[in-house]
């Protein structure tokens, strides 16, 4: 393809998310991005000042599992919902109420197993024990919401935008109060997140209510087209959150919870472009999800998508990582001073995880899911290999290593199916050999 080509290819792509639809959706969704992050980075920041390294990791290691758990009890349904919304809107109050049902049930399950685990988790420490059964006990709300609020995402962006800032905003006020009362501990912090997440689902309840996606009631015949988008969206984003969080997971049970502690605020300053960036995948999914074919602009949206995900990601990253030796001390104190190389060699990689989500939601509004499902497991073996490597010689340089090439593995193969899927080579290929046919066919 030749530079002209491109460069005419971009034009329109940046033309196309100028439109006030498309381009105003996603402003407003990374301000509110921008917004929430904010919110829980300084959260972070308190937390991390106030309690110091080893219990900054152990609170990194309560959240990494909590993660993991609320990902296998959700099974996916926050794709679902939103797809079977945007898809098939007069059935959406259907959709939402037998998706709610259904999380109570997979809720419930996943919560006996987290509260069996968390004495092993906690290594048999009684207060590291508690503080996985708080967040593990929160974790049946955060599955009944999620069918409520990623419902929202489908049929008003603006509201599904403020029920998602609401619960990191009324955190970080809690974690002041706590502060200033000197009550800021590791079972304190953990609790926040399970009463504002209790708020936020009353929030998300209300919107649905006004938004004509609630009440409703459970309908059978919608469990199997739910659970089968949602089973493959699992399949696709378990490789991602173990790409996400196996670094955490490994270290928490391995190496003492300070290096933990450092290794986790380097993780969290690589993630700063992800809410910017990540908007734009959020407005594009229910988009794609939406229509039946893809047109050419919806093509260009895909290319802009991409190329701006990145650049944005970079503009980010790369200022942060030259100045952090200097800015990492002085924003967390001078016990995270050996985060500086960890962060070094993760920026790279956050580049390629803020890119990847949106060429993964970009996929996943196409109904192709599968094929993230097999880009991310990929990179997942590969951080296996490396972890098991590296690990014993390079310490917790091992999972920043490792993280970074998982996140360019996986954001490499997903580039190369965005553009030209496996089935579209078989289908040229089909075309080929039919051609040829006719043309033998046609001699004399």
């Amino acid at each position: 393809m030749s530079t002209h080509t491109v460069a005419g290819q971009l034009a329109e792509a940046r033309a196309l998310l100028r439109k006030p639809h498309i381009g105003g959706a996603i402003a407003r969704t990374a301000g509110f991005n921008t917004a929430a992050a904010a919110a829980a980075a300084l959260g972070g920041v308190i937390i991390a000042r106030t309690v110091g390294p080893t219990v900054r990791g152990e609170y990194a290691a309560v959240v990494a599992w909590f993660g993991v758990l609320l990902l296998l009890g959700e099974m996916g349904q926050s794709a679902a919902v939103c797809f079977y919304v945007a898809r098939d809107p007069v059935r959406a109050r259907g959709y939402v109420a037998t998706s709610r049902s259904m999380m109570m049930v997979t809720g419930a399950l996943a919560l006996a197993g987290g509260l069996l685990l968390a004495p092993v988790l906690a290594h048999r420490n009684p207060e590291l024990a508690g503080a996985y059964r708080i967040a593990f006990g929160g974790s049946v709300i955060a599955f009944i919401g999620t069918s409520y609020t990623f419902s929202l995402q489908a049929r008003s962006t603006k509201r599904w935008n403020l029920v998602r800032v609401s619960q990191p905003t009324l955190a970080l006020a809690a974690i002041i109060v706590l502060l200033r009362c000197r009550l800021l501990t590791l079972d304190t912090a953990i609790g926040t997140v399970i009463v504002t997440m209790t708020i936020q689902l009353g929030y998300s309840y209300y919107w649905c209510a006004r938004s004509g996606l609630a009440p409703g009631h459970f309908q059978p015949r919608l469990v199997g087209p739910l659970a089968k988008y949602g089973l493959t969206q699992l399949a696709a984003v378990t490789p991602t959150a173990i790409n996400n969080y196996l670094d955490q997971l490994v270290l928490s049970q391995l190496v003492p919870p300070a290096d933990l502690g450092r290794y986790a605020i380097a993780v969290s300053v690589t993630m700063i472009p992800v809410p910017l960036v990540s908007a734009i995948g959020n407005v594009a999914f229910p988009r794609l999800a939406a229509k039946r074919t893809v047109a050419a602009d919806g093509s260009r949206m895909q290319l802009a998508a991409a190329a701006a995900s990145a650049g944005v990601a970079a503009a980010i990253l790369l200022p942060i990582a030259l100045s952090a030796y200097w800015v990492i001390p002085a924003v967390f104190g001078p016990a995270y001073r050996s985060a500086v190389p960890l962060l070094w060699i993760l920026t790279p990689g956050g580049i390629f995880l803020a890119t990847g989500q949106v060429v993964g939601d970009l996929l996943r509004g196409l109904n192709r899911p599968g094929l993230v499902a097999t880009a991310q497991g990929l990179a997942a073996v590969g951080t296996v290999i490396l972890l098991l490597a590296l690990l014993p010689s390079t310490g917790v340089a091992a999972a920043a290593i490792a993280s970074t090439v998982a996140y360019g593995t996986a954001l490499a193969v997903m580039i190369r199916w965005l553009w030209r899927p496996p089935h579209a080579s078989r289908a040229r290929h089909r075309r080929r050999r039919t051609d040829a046919t006719d043309t033998k066919s046609t001699l004399p």
